[in-house]
This record gives C-alpha cells, sequence and structure tokens, in this order.
C-alpha cells in the first residue's frame, strides 16, 4: 500500500512516515518543492495557485492529510489569521479536488483538532457530539471539518482525528511548556485549573495508523490520553521528574494577554476537556495513558 502523506515533513508526519515504512508502507510526501527529504519523494504542491502535481497520486492508496499552519508560531494577527484558515480549509479543498479523480485511493486520514469544542473551564469532558465551540480556533477547525467531509462524495473511507496536545521530545508544545520549569522559573498559569488534554505523540501515531489499518473505522475520533490533567497538575510532575523546584506563584491571567493577545491566551488560560472513549471503544490501547508515565518516557535522558 502507498500513502501519501501532507505535513509529512512536520513533528507528527515524521514520526509516522517511519512507523509506515518500518510496517512495509510505501510513503511519498506532498510538499511545497519536489524532491527527495529525509529519503522520501515529494511531489509539489501550492494549494495558493491551486497546484497539485498529479504524478503525487500514482498507485496511492491512502491518504493522511496533516498540513496546516501552527497555531502558536505566530502572534494572530489579521493576516496569520488568514494563513491558520487557508492551509486547513483552502488545501484541503484543493487536496480532495485533486485526489477524487484516482479510484484507488480507499482511505483518508484527516487531521482535525480538539479546539473545536472551544475554550472552557468546564470539568465535563467533551465527547464527539458534543456540542462545539464558536472561538476563532472552534470556527476554523468546524470549516476545516467540513472542507475535509467532501471526501464523503467519493469512494473512499473518512476517519477525522481530533487531536490534543502533542507530547514529543523533538518539538511541539512541551518544549516551550517545560523551559520556564528547566530555567527554576515554572510555574502553573492564571489559575491553574484549567484542562489539558493531551497526546504522547507514540499514542497519536498509533491512532493515524490504526485509521489507515482499521476499516471499521469512520467518521471523528478525539485524540487525546485518558487521563487529562489540570495545568498545574502538569507544571508539578513535570518539575518532579525534572527535579527542578517550583518557586514561582501563578502567572496572571493579564500578564498571559499581554504577551499572547486576548485571544490567543485563551487556549492557554481556560483548556478543554476532552474525552478518549471512542477511540478506546475500538480497542486501542494507550502505550501512555498517564502524563507521569509519558513525560518519564520524554524527559528522563
Amino acid at each position: 500500500m502507498t500513502v501519501l502523506i501532507t505535513g509529512g515533513s512536520g513533528l507528527v508526519g515524521s514520526k509516522l512516515t517511519q512507523i509506515l515504512l518500518n510496517k512495509g508502507y510505501k510513503v511519498v510526501w506532498l510538499s511545497r518543492n519536489a524532491g527527495i527529504k529525509q529519503g522520501i519523494t515529494c511531489f509539489k504542491w501550492d494549494y495558493k495557485n491551486n497546484y497539485i502535481d498529479r504524478n503525487a497520486f500514482e498507485g496511492v492508496t491512502h491518504i493522511v492529510h496533516l498540513a496546516g499552519a501552527g497555531v502558536f508560531d505566530h502572534k494572530w494577527s489579521t493576516s496569520y489569521k488568514k494563513e491558520i484558515t487557508d492551509s486547513r480549509i483552502k488545501a484541503t479543498e484543493v487536496l480532495i479536488e485533486a485526489a477524487s479523480a484516482y479510484q484507488a485511493i480507499k482511505t483518508w486520514v484527516c487531521a482535525s483538532a480538539i479546539g473545536i469544542y472551544g475554550n472552557s473551564m468546564n470539568a465535563a469532558p467533551q465527547f464527539e457530539t458534543s456540542s462545539l465551540g464558536s472561538d476563532f480556533l472552534a470556527e476554523v477547525t468546524k470549516k476545516w471539518e467540513a472542507a475535509t467531509s467532501k471526501v464523503n462524495k467519493t469512494n473512499a473511507r473518512l476517519v477525522q482525528i481530533r487531536i490534543g496536545i502533542v507530547l514529543a521530545k523533538e518539538g511541539g508544545a512541551l518544549p516551550s511548556m517545560i523551559t520556564p520549569i528547566n530555567y527554576f522559573i515554572g510555574s502553573p498559569l492564571a489559575s491553574g485549573k484549567q484542562i489539558i488534554s493531551w497526546i504522547h505523540i507514540e499514542d497519536l501515531c498509533s491512532i493515524l495508523t490504526k485509521g489507515l489499518e482499521d476499516e471499521t473505522m469512520l467518521g471523528v475520533y478525539n485524540a487525546v490520553s485518558p487521563n487529562p490533567v489540570s495545568n498545574e497538575t502538569f507544571t508539578k510532575i513535570a518539575g518532579s521528574i525534572m527535579n527542578k523546584p517550583l518557586f514561582m506563584p501563578h502567572v496572571p491571567k493579564f500578564v498571559l494577554e499581554t504577551i499572547l493577545g486576548k485571544e490567543r491566551a485563551a487556549s492557554v488560560v481556560e483548556g478543554i476537556s476532552v474525552s478518549s472513549q471512542k477511540i478506546e471503544q475500538t480497542a486501542f490501547k494507550f502505550k501512555f495513558p498517564n502524563l507521569k508515565e509519558a513525560l518519564n518516557d520524554l524527559l528522563k535522558t
């Protein structure tokens, strides 16, 4: 089987690529530049100009669509909000339109995000059937999933994975979360009670792989660990594993809003509690269900 991945050179895409290669899959990427990258054949795509090299789809049986501008890579200016939106919605529309001509493509596994539920201090877990949010990220993610759902007009099976906070050694949220702790200035953010719905990158890649292989999977699944934690608990567990005491008081909400901007800070200050029940009902077993186990694996040298 041949898997075409968008966002293949990113944190999750790179890890998933190696897992799939080890399982005997052939993997190709769509990329801004054609050629060979990290040993993978890359075909050029430019969603802004509605361009995809059609050679990318030859022999492809599965697509994993992970591409999208980083939500916390920049301040949310008007132009960057457009980049966040277009890199998900327009890119998805261009990809589906091009791929729909290839009947050999049987499965799509597409990234989404738990941000679709909106920011909330409610500790009650959100399920795939829960009501959706109305803030910027929720609205973008709703449109993203709507664009992805156009796959259903083809004969392919669609699995949408709502991804939580990904924890990995190589990048993502974790390095930023532990940097203050490493310099003895770690402290909970705002109230510290906001929930972090996290997932170890190995478990996320296992869920993505299961989405490719398990033909009973269909529709939307949350990709979060079974045990979300508060920001304060996360900080304390990380500090303990790193042998770094926490001396600092909580970082006030207004400071975070000043640094990040009010909209972006809301994602940090309020958080989202999300359930993993549906993916567990597929007989999926988490390798790292608890934060202490996950951080021991990622932070211990």
